[in-house]
């Protein structure tokens, strides 16, 4: 095989590939655009998930009887030491 017929056989080989990209690309773009609502619903997810662990713990604050001597970082009314 001369080298011009392998460059032509190369040359229709890398057109065959662009055409199939080039068809699949709405296919692709969908996938990508799909991917990223997924991870921006997982965001979503996460920070409600903040926000309510957030207001679990602003709650119970809430009860807590406010005269209690145990702070964090306190060794809850044990020794300390010196």
């Amino acid at each position: 095989m001369d080298p011009t017929t392998a460059a032509g056989y190369a040359l229709m080989y890398m057109a065959a590939i662009a055409v199939i990209v080039v068809l699949l690309l709405p296919v692709l773009v969908t996938f990508f655009l799909l991917l990223l609502v997924a991870g921006a619903i997982q965001i979503v997810v996460f920070l409600v998930k903040v926000a309510t662990a957030a207001l679990i713990r602003g709650v119970v604050g809430l009860f807590k009887n406010p005269g209690d001597p145990r702070r964090p970082g306190s060794h809850h009314g044990g020794l300390v030491p010196h």
